[in-house]
């Protein structure tokens, strides 16, 4: 169990793999709006390989509801009469249906007369929404009628539709909802205020979604993805993502599935997007590029180490290549961690590397000893000929203690 004083946010819940006791109490950095200090780590999870692929179905139907998630029973039909009967219709005509949480709303048990708002979302981006969604409308010729919807498109074809980051925190369901997701919720949101995009981005709570040992769990709107074994880390990947989706971009190594898609259509996604095929072509061209440059790098206890460098390579894969301490990289390179950080000093002038992405800014409030200024994480670091040049010319790259 993690003790946090009543000062402390939900965003410094964080899940890595545990470090010594003596590098638990450290300042962060003084001048982020990330967390300032830690008091413990909790336990690594152990991820479980991913299906991509989620059970065939047409589209995602959404009933907004007035009670928090902090007041859902286990299984919220049992709560809900109209959310039980909505679901059984529905999902015999292959509709998938599930309950959200937008903040709007104070009650703590659900009335007798129910009637929410609902929206049915298909994987092309087309949506219907009903705003006074009750008994009657379930039988309705209206719904009916949108239900003959073909999908034009696997993806979104109008991408500057509402965006919104779903968040299963169904903890009466399982406590890994609620433990994982209740954090990236608020990582999200101050992720989401602090690059100001707020007027184009929401963040609500859904209901189960399946697959606890997965958590935590997410659905993307309008694209009906789902990215799971997620962390609060993950918040600014999360978000770049969502506003400007590439394929072969590492979150996707997070992707679950897509509604509204068959198995095969979703096996197709997959096969466009994995990863992996992308850092398969990178590491082609690091391959090929065989001439070896030289470095200069310092250990927090001033010793100085001189190594040869890949061209193309990145500097956590040198510094694991040449032993050097500090440089762990326990999320492997794919920007969700911090314990790759290093320094690189202004003097005898900056160092020629590109501005950190927003990304990497907002991953660096979690860098332990950070310096403004001067901290990078190495994974994001390639080694050039110019950098080399640097380091001929005076430039070192410093390593912190932890």
């Amino acid at each position: 169990m993690i003790l946090l004083s009543p000062t402390f946010t939900l965003r410094q819940i964080r899940h890595r793999l545990p470090i010594n006791a003596t590098q638990l109490l450290q300042n962060v950095r003084p001048t982020h709006s990330a967390p300032k200090h830690t008091t413990g780590l909790p336990d690594p999870i152990e991820w479980l390989t991913l299906p991509r692929s989620l059970s065939p179905r047409k589209a995602l139907m959404l009933l907004s509801l007035p009670v928090s998630p902090k007041h859902w029973p286990s299984h919220l039909e049992m709560a809900s009469p109209l959310l039980a009967t909505a679901s059984a219709h529905f999902k015999s005509k292959g509709i998938a249906v599930n309950a959200i949480y937008d903040g709007i709303g104070d009650q703590t048990s659900f009335a007798a007369e129910e009637e929410y708002p609902v929206k049915i979302y298909w994987p092309d981006g087309y949506s219907r929404s009903y705003n006074n969604f009750n008994m009657d409308s379930i039988s309705s010729d209206d719904i009916l009628k949108d239900l003959e919807y073909t999908v034009k498109s696997l993806d979104v074809t109008e991408y500057e539709k509402p965006k919104e980051i779903l968040v299963c925190t169904h903890g009466s369901r399982d406590c890994r909802c609620s433990d994982r997701g209740g954090p990236l919720v608020e990582a999200l949101r101050e992720a989401i205020e602090r690059r100001g995009v707020s007027d184009r981005i929401q963040v609500k709570e859904i209901a189960h979604v399946g697959g606890h040992k997965y958590a935590a769990n997410v659905i993307l709107l309008p694209s009906l993805d789902m990215l799971s074994n997620l962390t609060l880390e993950h918040a600014p990947s999360i978000i770049s993502h969502l506003l400007s989706p590439k394929p072969n971009t590492k979150i996707w190594a997070h992707w679950r599935g897509r509604y509204g898609l068959t198995e095969q259509e979703q096996a197709q996604i997959w096969d466009r997007v994995n990863p992996e095929k992308g850092q398969n072509t990178e590491k082609g061209k690091v391959h090929e590029e065989r001439d070896k440059v030289e470095l200069r790098f310092k250990t927090f206890e001033g010793e100085l180490k001189v190594v040869n460098a890949k061209l193309g390579s990145n500097l956590l894969e040198v510094g694991k290549e040449n032993d050097l301490p500090s440089l762990e990289g326990v999320c492997g390179g794919n920007l969700e961690c911090a314990t790759c950080h290093l320094y690189l000093a202004p003097s005898p002038f900056p160092a020629p590397t590109s501005e950190p992405s927003e990304e990497e800014d907002d991953m660096l409030g979690y860098a332990l000893g950070y310096r403004d200024g001067e901290s990078r994480l190495g994974c994001q670091i390639k080694v050039t000929k110019e950098l080399s040049e640097w380091c001929k010319r005076g430039g070192v790259i410093g390593l912190p203690r932890f």
